[in-house]
């Protein structure tokens, strides 16, 4: 009977991280928070009942995912720390996603927020904050593609499980035997 349990929950968790991916695979989507370090942990997650409010208004689809990054990455003094943060997609795909999303980065003072087009490719962060010098206010800054089930400095975890955003570095290595002989051919020439 446990084990049945323990099959259950791991189902659970990977259906939300999979039903995570249909959105992004299928719609613009957007990663967002309303936590400051100068609330309280109540006033933070009063702030952020209100931001679902207003994203819910707006005709989006919403849900709570843990955002973290690591602090000292790399190093034995490592610490992963999070906070509570959105997933936003945008399920009747409004025209003025993305700028809504800026929008209500820039209202509850958050320094970016996180822009996924359709397919999580070339996601990038929006600098929200006239205050922050990275990103700066208005620009976008790229964090690369959906990688799903890898950890790394900055990351999201939906129950548990990470996805990240990343450039994937094209390596000799990394390349298939014909593709590597191809490469081979062509800087000979």
């Amino acid at each position: 009977m446990e084990q049945l349990i323990e099959n259950w929950k791991r189902f659970l968790v990977e259906s939300s991280l999979s039903r995570l991916y249909g959105h992004i695979m299928d719609h613009e989507s957007a990663i967002l928070s309303a936590f400051r370090s100068e609330y309280t942990n109540e006033e933070n997650y009063e702030r952020s009942r209100e931001l679902k409010a207003k994203i819910l208004a707006k005709g989006y689809g919403v849900t709570k995912i843990d955002g973290s990054y690591i602090e000292n990455f790399e190093t034995p003094e490592a610490i992963e720390v999070s906070e509570q943060s959105l997933f936003v997609s945008n399920q009747n795909d409004n025209g003025d996603f993305f700028e809504a999303i800026a929008g209500l980065g820039e209202e509850y003072k958050q320094d970016a927020v996180l822009m996924i087009p359709i397919e999580g490719k070339e996601a990038y962060l929006v600098g929200t904050s006239e205050t922050n010098e990275y990103p700066p206010y208005g620009e976008q800054i790229s964090v690369g593609s959906l990688k799903m089930g890898e950890e790394s400095e900055f990351m999201s975890r939906v129950k548990g499980r990470p996805f990240t955003f990343k450039e994937e570095l094209q390596t000799y290595d990394k390349l298939s035997r014909t593709a590597r002989w191809a490469v081979k051919k062509t800087a000979d020439k």
